[in-house]
């Protein structure tokens, strides 16, 4: 078998030298380590198959339901309710959900800057409060990896927990509880 000599890993495998000359063995690294017989590789011949993705639909994006600020407004004489009624208020300003068809997006942070996002494959188990008579709710998404991403005072609680439990895996649903009547 012969082998062509003048191959060179330390320049990439992209900008490999080949020359004329043809040795006998195979030497170590920078000398005759090709094969005459792969040469026969044309890259791009296998067919390739189009796939085509829906359009990503924002089904909601809003801010936490301003009815959180309530109660700490109402403990604002004490003392103690001045530092609930400023995070409220904060939450409410820099806090954004954004549940499209492919992914939940929770934005936070002034003016946005932290931005977290998940599809809903990544998601394990759905877990909730409702708040105010089931207007709003806190929910904690699990993912696959053990993170967890906690959304509080979600508005239209039962509307967004619907789309977003019919956009997750049977399994997770399963987990999660949904259709168990406990929804």
């Amino acid at each position: 078998m012969a082998f062509v000599s003048g191959f060179s890993l330390g320049t990439g495998l992209g900008s490999a030298r080949l020359s004329k000359h043809v040795c006998e063995r195979p030497v170590r690294w920078g000398r005759c380590a090709v094969s005459m017989a792969t040469s026969k590789f044309q890259p791009g011949k296998m067919p390739k198959e189009k796939v085509k993705l829906d359009p990503e639909e924002v089904f909601v994006d809003v801010a936490p339901t301003p009815f959180e600020i309530l109660i700490p407004f109402l403990s604002l004489p004490t003392i103690i309710g001045i530092i609930p009624f400023i995070a409220a208020v904060a939450r409410q300003l820099w806090v954004r959900y954004k549940i499209t068809s492919r992914r939940i997006s929770v934005s936070s942070g002034f003016q946005g800057q932290n931005t977290v996002e998940i599809v809903y494959a990544d998601v394990d188990r759905v877990r909730y409060v409702r708040r105010l008579l089931g207007e709003s709710g806190d929910m904690v998404l699990e993912l696959r990896d053990g993170a967890k991403l906690e959304m509080r005072a979600v508005p239209e609680f039962q509307r967004i927990y619907d789309y977003i439990m019919s956009k997750v895996d049977a399994d997770t649903r399963e987990r999660s509880g949904f259709g168990k009547g406990k929804e």
